[in-house]
């Protein structure tokens, strides 16, 4: 991915996220999110380097997961849904 390419996935990372309830998203549904929006090169490895950027950011976090959690799923945190809310403002 290029930079823009970059950033728009992380962008709908977090607006996918956003929209989904306290058990998270998948990462194979969130690449098939990405990849439907455009980004058909995305590869699971790729997307999850992006996810791994947003979590160290802060602005996405893993879902505690009892059944199958090597399945990981991600939701967003109060501070991802301020930084979405604050740039939609803009």
């Amino acid at each position: 991915m290029n930079t823009q390419q970059r950033e728009q996935a992380r962008l709908s990372l977090l607006r996918y996220c956003e929209s989904a309830d306290q058990y998270g998203l998948a990462g194979t549904l969130l690449l098939q999110f990405v990849r439907n929006e455009g980004l058909r090169g995305v590869t699971r490895e790729g997307l999850d380097v992006e996810i791994l950027y947003l979590a160290d950011k802060g602005l996405l976090v893993s879902v505690n997961k009892l059944v199958s959690p090597e399945n990981r799923a991600w939701r967003i945190t109060a501070a991802g849904r301020d930084w979405l809310a604050e740039r939609a403002g803009n």
